[in-house]
């Protein structure tokens, strides 16, 4: 007979649900702040990796406080490790936004050689785009890699 654990039954998606919702509250919030700061910053002359490294410090940190509390973390003993493993892969998609934003503000320059605006919006749309893909990305590396610490299951 086979056994099925609580990741394979219908309670081991019921806590993904729960997770990606929560998830997608606390980016919610750090994209708020991090947009305000990246068009900020862009549109008053920061260049585009300067703007991004900006916006990036000003919503990570809150992402990492409202995660952690959503996944349980695993307890002050855990902090220093989850703390590293999700610098890790924050900062390896605040690069590739980076060089994301980047190449956009050449192409940005040449399509727009005039038109701060026109410079704006591509580039802002290649740091928005490139957070969006990460999105996915990210919740399966935090999920996995970040905070491994899991609160012991009830008994039904």
């Amino acid at each position: 007979m086979v056994q099925r654990t609580a990741e394979s039954t219908g309670a081991g998606r019921g806590r993904y649900w729960r997770l990606l919702s929560r998830f997608a509250a606390a980016s919610v919030v750090a994209t708020a702040i991090s947009q305000l700061v990246f068009l900020l910053s862009y549109s008053l002359g920061a260049s585009a990796v300067l703007a991004t490294v900006l916006a990036w410090l000003a919503g990570a940190i809150p992402n990492f406080v409202l995660n952690r509390r959503t996944w349980g973390g695993g307890g002050r003993a855990a902090l220093r490790g989850e703390a590293l493993r999700y610098g890790v892969i924050s900062v390896g998609t605040a690069l590739l936004a980076a060089l994301a934003t980047h190449h956009a503000e050449t192409l940005a320059h040449a399509l727009f050689p005039d038109a701060r605006t026109g410079q704006v919006a591509v580039v802002w749309g290649s740091f928005v785009g490139t957070y969006a893909v990460m999105f996915v990305v990210k919740f399966f590396l935090i999920d996995r890699l970040v905070f491994t610490a899991r609160p012991p299951q009830r008994a039904r």
